[in-house]
């Protein structure tokens, strides 16, 4: 009676070793097939120089209005890829949340130049006007309280593109966004020089 009392006392202590071991491995194997993995590569590691980790600390304090400054870091905002339809247009949609004066995403990829179809919902209680770049050119979008408007922008050069509020203080109290366009510069707009070396290549 008395071994058959410490064979099973041994068991439930094996099992309650592994218990912990397994729970590890399931939230490793949760990590891998999200993006926070990323972060752990080496080449995003040997970015941690002092001043980016001064940045990241000092974040939380930048991410809502009226903490450390009156406005917020326009990338606090988030960052949004770009979907291509069926017709080769681009599209991407961005939010103004109430009493945030922000975009969301405050960065939209697109995957190379081309046409951008940007739809834009104003949720916040005061108008807004969106100043968006194209090809050179500007589009002006105004957003009455409680509204939406879709703008067609055209970005052939792969490059970083803003577009603004200029309504009051806004873009300087974070109403700032950013799009970035991937890809090789189109042959017609190319300098005639030698080939330069690109990074990762």
């Amino acid at each position: 009676m008395r071994d058959r009392f410490v064979r099973r006392k041994a068991r439930s202590a094996g099992r309650a070793l592994w218990l912990p071991i397994l729970g590890g491995l399931a939230v490793a194997l949760s990590l891998t097939s999200c993006d926070y993995v990323r972060l752990l590569r080496p080449s995003v590691l040997k970015q941690l120089r002092p001043p980016m980790v001064r940045l990241v600390d000092f974040l939380p304090e930048l991410d809502e209005q009226n903490k450390a400054i009156v406005g917020r870091l326009f990338a606090t905002g988030g960052l949004a890829e770009a979907t291509t339809g069926a017709d080769a247009v681009m599209r991407a949609a961005i939010r103004i949340r109430k009493d945030q004066l922000i975009y969301e995403p405050s960065i939209v990829v697109m995957p190379n130049g081309g046409e951008l179809e940007l739809t834009i919902t104003n949720e916040d209680e005061a108008v807004h006007v969106i100043y968006l770049p194209s090809n050179g050119q500007r589009q002006v979008l105004v957003l009455l309280q409680q509204k939406a408007g879709t703008a067609r922008l055209r970005l052939d050069a792969p490059g970083l593109y803003t577009l603004a509020c200029p309504v009051g203080n806004h873009a300087g109290r974070g109403e700032l966004g950013v799009i970035i366009v991937r890809g090789d510069t189109p042959a017609s707009a190319r300098l005639d020089r030698p080939p330069q070396l690109r990074p990762g290549r």
